[in-house]
């Protein structure tokens, strides 16, 4: 347990480190309210992401199962990174035809460089990998491991680097959004920061899953700000006729 505890610290400073410098950014874009909601759903997450590991590591006296276990879901996350991505472009055309391109969020220029932070730290443990395969692995750790851990740390840079990329789009069916789309239907209210008018703050309705966010935040540009009233104001008497 101690060894658990000590691999898992330094990781956890970092995460830490980069918590604070998303609520400091966060709170002078979007204030103090939004940017303690987004942490306290950043914690809740890490939380679970924890006893995730924590509960790998309960299966120290099964260590095959852990092990097998780790590699099958470092496989399956990236399964599912690459389908999420490469389905992106049929699922935004089924939101129907563009009706405002929005641009890159300030959060999304955050979510990029954290990505970017990734990647150096996945070719670090990349070029470590490839010096542990060249010089002769550990008689606890085969190549599938080693693999398995890179996929996941790729995987997990590319998605970070590709959500930073994306935009915010008002489509006909629906607002996309870091590789989601939210249909109209879902749309419960909308309200503009009185404090910092380039916020609007969007409400869908209840969702069967509890970690989905009934409400975005977000800083419009305010070139964008008119148009994106408009659109939010159109789509919302609509959905509250139907």
């Amino acid at each position: 347990m101690v060894e658990f505890f000590s691999a898992t610290l330094a990781p956890l400073i970092v995460i830490l480190l980069f918590m604070a410098i998303v609520y400091a950014i966060s709170s002078r874009t979007l204030g103090h309210e939004v940017a303690q909601r987004r942490l306290l759903r950043t914690a809740l997450l890490l939380a679970l992401g924890f006893l995730f590991s924590l509960g790998f590591h309960s299966l120290g006296k099964f260590p095959s199962l852990a092990k097998y276990g780790l590699i099958s879901f470092n496989f399956l996350f990236a399964a599912f990174v690459a389908l999420w991505l490469l389905s992106w472009n049929w699922r935004k055309t089924k939101a129907g035809a563009l009706l405002l391109n929005a641009g890159r969020l300030s959060v999304n220029k955050i979510i990029f460089w954290f990505g970017a932070l990734e990647v150096l730290l996945t070719i670090l443990f990349t070029w470590s990998a490839i010096n542990q395969i060249s010089t002769g692995l550990e008689s606890n750790t085969n190549l599938v491991q080693v693999i398995s851990q890179l996929v996941f740390y790729w995987s997990l840079a590319i998605y970070f680097l590709c959500v930073g990329l994306s935009s915010l789009e008002l489509r006909e069916n629906g607002i996309c959004y870091m590789f989601s789309v939210v249909k109209w239907e879902k749309l419960a209210s909308y309200k503009w920061n009185e404090v910092k008018p380039n916020i609007v703050t969007i409400r869908f309705k209840s969702s069967r899953l509890p970690l989905f966010r009934r409400f975005w935040s977000l800083p419009i540009s305010l070139a964008y700000r008119d148009t994106v009233n408009r659109i939010l104001a159109e789509h919302l008497m609509m959905a509250h006729v139907n």
